[in-house]
């Protein structure tokens, strides 16, 4: 029985990676086994990595937090369709930072305790980043954020 030949897969994985421009950046091209997602969504870069979630998973670690959500658009990502909001309970000035990406159906927490100022003055400063800003090049126009952590006893 013969072997047929395979053809290089180095070359043809390179090919897809200078197509596809800077949509694969971080991702190694030379070590591709394990996650079979890991393409799923691109690597944010060096500014921040979010923790994506699903609509499940977001709903049992944060959707009990009461308030109110403020929008700060749905213009961010490459795409320009990602949504920014920030959650503030009633009577208090700060709230869960939060962007939707409704291509993946997922949600990531950008911060806990996020003053409603410093997001509105990050927001009006925005546009100096272009017309579809990733969400992560946001962040770095807000003073640090405080870490996030799930509700207690709402983790899946």
């Amino acid at each position: 029985m013969s072997q047929a030949s395979l053809p290089d897969q180095s070359e043809s994985i390179s090919s897809f990676f200078a197509l596809s421009g800077n949509e694969y950046q971080g991702v190694d091209p030379g070590n591709l086994r394990g996650d079979p997602c890991r393409f799923a969504r691109p690597s944010p870069g060096p500014e921040a990595s979010l923790e994506w979630r699903g609509p499940v998973s977001f709903a049992r670690a944060y959707g009990a937090a009461p308030g109110i959500d403020h929008d700060f658009g749905s213009r961010w990502g490459s795409n320009g369709d990602q949504r920014v909001s920030l959650r503030v309970e009633v009577a208090s000035d700060t709230g869960l930072l939060y962007v939707y990406d409704p291509t993946w159906d997922e949600y990531a927490v950008i911060g806990s305790d996020v003053p409603l100022a410093a997001v509105e003055d990050a927001f009006a400063r925005a546009s100096q980043l272009g017309e579809h800003p990733s969400v992560e090049t946001f962040v770095t126009l807000l003073p640090k954020v405080s870490a996030v952590r799930p509700i207690p006893g709402h983790e899946l």
